[in-house]
């Protein structure tokens, strides 16, 4: 004897119910590990300008607003909030725009949560991705 079986399942419903439980996820671990990559390619670009710049500039006043200015262009073009950045300038010289000086810069990055930016008044941060770059000053320069 052989039964036979009225198999009346509902496709739809386990496939959104998946889709919900392993998709939804999944994409949401893919935006954050993309904004953790954009962060240190943005950190890394930034500090590694920024130095630079400190070595192209005519005066000193001059040459830490351009740097600034250099990091949060650069993590704009990356998608990122240019506030959330702090830059640190270190000069072996008192005066950093002379030849000879070793220009470091530091540029931190804070990444906050993907969507979910504030939580509770408090804004979320999902790491701080740290950069250093280095320029000397050339004599002709």
């Amino acid at each position: 004897m052989t039964s036979r079986r009225h198999d009346a399942g509902s496709a739809t419903v386990e496939f959104i119910g998946l889709c919900v439980i392993l998709l939804i996820p999944a994409v949401y671990l893919l935006i954050t590990l993309s904004q953790l990559q954009a962060a240190g390619y943005a950190a890394v670009a930034a500090s590694d300008q920024a130095a630079r710049t400190i070595g192209h500039s005519a005066t000193d006043g001059q040459a830490e607003l351009r740097a600034v200015q250099t990091v949060h262009l650069t993590v704009q073009d990356y998608a990122l909030d240019p506030s959330t950045t702090t830059t640190t300038i270190e000069c072996s010289n008192p005066v950093c725009t002379t030849p000879g000086t070793r220009i470091t810069v530091h540029v931190s990055i804070d990444v906050p949560l993907p969507l979910v930016p504030t939580l509770f008044g408090n804004s979320t941060r999902l790491a701080t991705m740290n950069a250093t770059g280095h320029h000397i000053i050339g004599a002709f320069e």
